[in-house]
């Protein structure tokens, strides 16, 4: 009787021993095409595992052989290494390659008879027991199977890039595989023209690393997309028909390599599943099941389109547009910005009033998208709208240059801001933009090089709601600053009469220089020591009110910035300039600084002479104490002369350099000495008083150019000349 038939009982029947069997072998054959329906080869499990250098060790798991027969191996099994073959044989195992190979199947066995009571237990069914057993047997898996595993491309190793985007391997020996393999000998798998496209394409060495990165990712997902196409041919090119002679599932093959055991799950019966199933999963039509998938590759071979190179050259002014347009490409076009966030209430506009029968809002509205999201409008001043993202990849500030100088050409007021692509995120009131007003703020998004790569810009309408309710606290503000300006210019008349004083002072001095000159010019002819000590003792007396005149300086200084902005009651001099640092009275005089040049009539070196003055000792040298005096205040003078904001003499920057070295070189002179070495320079006469000569000179020389009278400056140059005649 054929598996496909079975017997039909009635009642009174005997029944055969022939009859039943048949009605288990109907039964057993039913399970088995359930079995082959589902698939063949490995289902899960069945791994092997060298545990020892001795020992083979097979999982549990569960397979399907070729009949539909279900192979379960419940527990772990182990064989010894190296294995012992078995005699038997099967048509899907080759011996020539060597090794093992590791076959389950099934298995019927008779138990024992029963203890049934009776002689022989002739009245009594036979019992068998169906389970699996693992034979091994000499060589390697072949024939038909699933062996994706062995596909060839497999082997090529997709690109990797290094942090700047250079391939770390090889772009033309990836490209050249998946085309060799898309072309298939005689048989593309693809369009030719696609697969000539793919095989045109490199890596420039002129590429940015952004065009790199591009290609390298675009070709890593044609190589995936391939590889899933060529899956799905593999398991559709599975046949139904696995007849054998000897039914059995192979889980792997087992080798030495370098003398030690392997086990390669390679070779075995993967899992085949029924086309069916393919086609159902993967597929596409029944006519095309993989048709999908080649559509998937064949479209990512035609959209290969490496990104625009980045821009090269400096960025160009925007194109200006129609009013409510921007230039997109070579067109203006009208760009509505949608908010970041729709407000809850939008359906409100797109409900039917029931009082009228008007659709509310009016069709018109989509001219208003502003209206409808209850935003602002692009256009709020009624004027032009520009391009923004001509200016992406261009360096950001060169962008912020170029659109400054534009958007003031347009008549406003540039607020063109450069701030990193995420800090853009938190600027109140920005919107990502491809497009801007020139009253609007232009918010130019960066990477770590500085590299536009975001635009955006802040409304019009939020820039005037932000001023609006900064006012009160401007109005504020500008109260206390009136009030100090008040405060100030009191501050101004103060250091006018101070500043009276001081020459007054200083003027003092210049006759009793005047004497000391006569002094000296006769000790050269005949020593009077009394006289002498007497004239110096007078002078040094004299001088000794230095201390009073420095504080008064020392006050004054801190005044010198706060008076050239707020002077008062003082008529300033155009071509010199700074309001209360010169300043031109005529009942005072010209002064300079803090009291650096006295007009004419007070004599003398004036402000240089009184407060710089040299006080010659017998030796001819001059006194360390007034030096420091003198180094003192010529660092006021100096600090006083260069607030003057246009100086007349164009070297008056020099001389202010030669000033500040001739002070640091005296500072240095009449500093206290921190070692042995410098205690030994220090008390060289010489150097001071060739230090203290130089600072007087620097300052006849900076005074001169600040711009005072011809005069003065004479009675400068006859006073230093003086002076320098007073030392050996």
């Amino acid at each position: 009787m054929a598996d496909n038939q079975y017997p039909v009982f009635v009642d009174g029947q005997t029944l055969t021993e022939a009859e039943l069997n048949d009605l288990r072998d109907f039964l057993h054959q039913r399970d088995r095409l359930v079995g082959r329906l589902v698939g063949f080869g490995v289902n899960a499990g069945l791994g092997g595992t060298v545990s020892t250098p001795t020992t083979l060790t097979v999982g549990p798991g569960l397979a399907i052989d070729q009949r539909g027969e279900p192979l379960l191996l419940g527990g772990e099994q182990t064989l010894p290494l190296p294995p012992v073959a078995e005699s038997v044989a099967y048509d899907f195992v080759d011996a020539a390659p060597g090794g093992f190979s590791v076959v389950l199947e099934a298995t019927d066995t008779v138990e024992p008879t029963p203890d049934c009571g009776e002689s022989g237990c002739a009245g009594h069914a036979e019992l068998h027991t169906r389970a699996v057993a693992l034979r091994v047997v000499a060589g390697r898996v072949t024939g038909t199977r699933m062996d994706f595993a062995a596909e060839p491309l497999l082997t090529v190793e997709p690109i990797r890039l290094a942090l700047d985007s250079t391939p770390v391997n090889s772009y033309p020996t990836l490209r050249n595989a998946i085309a060799a393999r898309l072309t298939n000998g005689t048989q593309p798998l693809v369009d030719p023209a696609l697969i000539a496209k793919l095989q045109a394409t490199s890596i420039a060495s002129t590429d940015t690393a952004g065009i790199r990165g591009y290609k390298c990712g675009w070709l890593n997902m044609v190589l995936f997309a391939t590889l899933d196409l060529l899956r799905v041919r593999a398991l559709l090119a599975l046949t139904w028909d696995r007849a054998t002679t000897r039914p059995g599932v192979v889980l792997g093959w087992v080798h030495q390599v370098s003398s030690a055991w392997v086990f390669d799950c390679a070779y075995r019966h993967a899992w085949e599943p029924p086309r069916g199933f393919t086609e159902a999963f993967l597929g596409g039509s029944c006519s095309d099941p993989a048709g999908a998938f080649r559509d998937e590759l064949e479209a990512l071979l035609a959209g290969f389109a490496p990104p625009d190179p980045a821009p090269v050259g400096d960025p160009k002014p925007p194109i200006a547009c129609p009013v409510g347009s921007i230039r997109v490409g070579d067109r203006c076009i009208k760009i509505v910005f949608p908010p970041r966030e729709i407000p809850d209430k939008w359906r409100q506009k797109w409900t039917f009033d029931p009082r009228e029968p008007v659709w509310n809002p009016p069709i018109k509205t989509w001219e208003r998208p502003d209206v409808v999201y209850e935003r602002q409008p692009v256009d709020v001043l009624g004027e032009q709208e520009f391009a923004l993202t001509d200016f992406l990849g261009h360096d950001a500030t060169d962008v912020q240059t170029v659109l400054g100088g534009f958007i003031a050409g347009q008549g406003a007021i540039a607020d063109v801001r450069v701030m990193s692509a995420s800090e853009v995120l938190t600027l109140d009131g920005y919107a990502p933009a491809g497009g801007f007003a020139a009253s609007d703020s232009v918010v130019l998004g960066t990477d770590a090089n500085g590299v536009v790569v975001s635009t955006g810009r802040v409304p019009t309408v939020q820039n005037v709601r932000t001023v609006g309710s900064a006012l009160p606290a401007a109005v504020g503000a500008a109260t206390e600053a009136m009030a100090a300006a008040t405060e100030l210019r009191g501050l101004s008349t103060g250091f006018q009469t101070h500043f009276t004083a001081l020459d007054q002072s200083v003027a003092g001095l210049g006759g009793t220089i005047s004497l000391l000159q006569t002094d000296l010019t006769s000790f050269r002819g005949s020593f009077d020591a009394g006289a002498i000590t007497n004239r110096l003792g007078e002078l040094e007396s004299g001088f000794k009110r230095i201390d009073t005149v420095q504080t008064r300086i020392d006050v004054l200084e801190g005044k010198v910035d706060v008076i050239s902005k707020f002077g008062d009651g003082t008529r300033l001099d155009p071509k010199v300039g700074g309001g209360g640092v010169i300043a031109v009275d005529p009942n005072v005089g010209t002064h300079v600084g803090g009291g650096v040049v006295s007009g004419p009539g007070i004599g003398g070196i004036g402000g240089i002479g009184g407060i710089g003055g040299v006080v010659v000792k017998p030796s001819g040298q001059v006194d360390r104490e007034l030096a420091q005096g003198v180094a003192d205040f010529a660092r006021t003078t100096v600090d006083a002369l260069r607030s003057l904001p246009n100086p007349r003499n164009r070297s008056f920057s020099r001389y202010a350099a030669a000033a500040d070295r001739a002070h640091a070189q005296l500072a240095q002179a009449v500093a206290p000495p921190d070692t042995p070495e410098e205690a030994v320079e220090a008390a060289d006469p010489a150097a001071l008083t060739a230090a203290t000569l130089e600072v007087l000179g620097t300052l006849r020389t900076l005074v001169k150019a600040a711009g005072v009278s011809k005069d003065v400056g004479r009675q400068l140059d006859a006073q230093l000349r003086e002076l320098g005649g007073l030392v050996p």
